[in-house]
C-alpha cells in the first residue's frame, strides 16, 4: 500500500515545486552493442548529472520547500557516508542555512572536498554513531534533521525522479535501482508502480551491505546492518520503518552483487562510455552481467545511474 502522501497527484505537485531547483537529467538509449552485451534493451537515466552529483538533492530540497522557515532557524543537521552530505551542504549553501553535517571518517576525500566547497560545517563520526550524533544535535541544539533516506518529504523528493522518468519514457519493463537506506527505491518505486504497474522494480545491494535484502526476509527493518563494501554510498547502518514499509510494497526483487562485480562494472562503463562512476552507481551493470544475466531478454530496462562523486585516484585504485 502506497501512502496518501505519495499519491500520483502529490508526486506531480512535488515535481512541479522542485522543477526550478533541480536538473531534468537526460534519459539515453544505450545502443545495440551494450544491449547485446547485457541482453536487454537499456536506457540510462543520468541522475549523476543532478545538482550535487546525486539524486539526494531532490529529497533535501523538498524538505526545505515544505517546512516553515522558523523550523530552520537553528539550521540543519544530517549524517552521511558522503553523497547526502554533499546534497545537504549544497542545500545549506543555496538556502543560506546554518548546518552541522556529520560524515563518516571513512568518507571518500573527494566527497569531503565537495562538502567543503559549499562551506559546510563538517564533523567526522563513525557509521553506527552518526544517527545518535544527529539526534543530540537536533534535540539539544534545535537543528532540523534532514534525513538521508526516511520521512515523507525526503521520499516525495525521490519520487519526483520516478515521475520524471515516466515523462521521458512510458513503455518499459524493468527499472534497476541501487539500494542503500531505501529512500531512492521507495520514492522512485512509488511513482513508477502507479504510472506503469507492469514495470518490475529491482533493487540491487552490495553483498557487504545487504540490509534491505535481509530486512525483507524477516519483514522488518534491521537496525544494525553489518557493513563491508567499497560502495560507501550504499552503506546505511540501519533501515527505518517508514521507508521500509513503502519499499516492501514496491520492490519486486532484490539482487546482491560483490565488490569485484562492482569494480568490473565501473571499468565496463569507462571502457564503453568514458564515464567515471562510483561503485554505488553501477550496481545494475553488475547485476546484469551477473545474477540477472540472460533473465531480462527482449525487455526494456532502465538503469538508474544515481551518483558519480568519486575522484580519479580512488577510482583507479579500485579498478586496477
Amino acid at each position: 500500500m502506497i501512502p496518501n502522501e505519495l499519491s500520483i497527484d502529490t508526486i506531480a505537485h512535488t515535481y512541479k515545486n522542485l522543477s526550478n531547483y533541480i536538473i531534468k537529467t537526460p534519459l539515453i538509449e544505450s545502443g545495440p552493442l551494450i544491449d547485446k552485451l547485457l541482453d536487454t534493451k537499456i536506457y540510462f537515466k543520468m541522475e549523476f548529472l543532478q545538482n550535487s552529483g546525486t539524486f539526494k538533492a531532490r529529497g533535501a530540497i523538498n524538505n526545505v520547500l515544505n517546512l516553515k522557515k522558523k523550523i530552520f532557524e537553528k539550521g540543519i543537521t544530517t549524517i552521511s557516508a558522503g553523497n547526502h552530505a554533499i546534497a545537504a551542504s549544497y542545500v545549506a549553501s543555496k538556502f543560506k542555512l546554518k548546518n552541522k553535517i556529520f560524515i563518516y571518517k571513512s568518507a571518500n576525500p573527494y566527497k569531503i572536498k565537495k562538502c567543503k566547497e559549499f562551506n559546510s560545517n563538517l564533523i567526522f563520526t563513525e557509521p553506527h554513531e552518526g544517527f545518535n550524533n544527529v539526534k543530540l544535535a537536533s534535540e539539544n541544539e534545535g537543528y532540523y534533521f534532514l534525513h538521508p533516506f526516511d520521512g515523507y518529504l525526503t521520499i516525495q523528493g525521490t519520487s519526483s525522479l520516478g515521475f520524471e522518468i515516466f515523462n521521458q519514457i512510458q513503455d518499459f519493463d524493468n527499472i534497476l535501482i541501487s539500494v542503500g537506506g531505501g529512500g531512492l527505491i521507495s520514492g522512485v518505486g512509488s511513482a513508477i508502480k502507479q504510472l506503469n504497474p507492469k514495470c518490475k522494480i529491482i533493487g540491487i545491494e552490495p553483498i557487504g551491505a545487504s540490509g534491505m535484502t535481509k530486512s525483507l526476509s524477516i519483514d522488518k527493518p534491521i537496525k544494525d546492518v553489518k557493513i563491508n563494501t567499497i560502495a560507501d554510498s550504499l552503506s546505511s547502518p540501519l533501515h527505518m520503518e517508514y521507508s521500509f514499509n513503502i519499499a516492501k510494497n514496491v520492490i519486486d526483487e532484490m539482487i546482491t552483487v560483490s565488490d569485484e562485480e562492482l569494480t568490473n562494472s565501473m571499468k565496463f562503463m569507462f571502457d564503453n562510455y568514458r564515464l567515471i562512476l562510483e561503485p554505488a552507481c553501477v550496481t545494475a551493470i553488475a547485476a546484469l552481467m551477473g545474477p540477472l544475466k540472460n533473465k531480462l531478454s527482449n525487455q526494456k530496462t532502465i538503469i538508474l545511474l544515481c551518483g558519480s562523486n568519486i575522484d580519479l585516484e580512488t577510482w583507479f585504485n579500485l579498478v586496477k
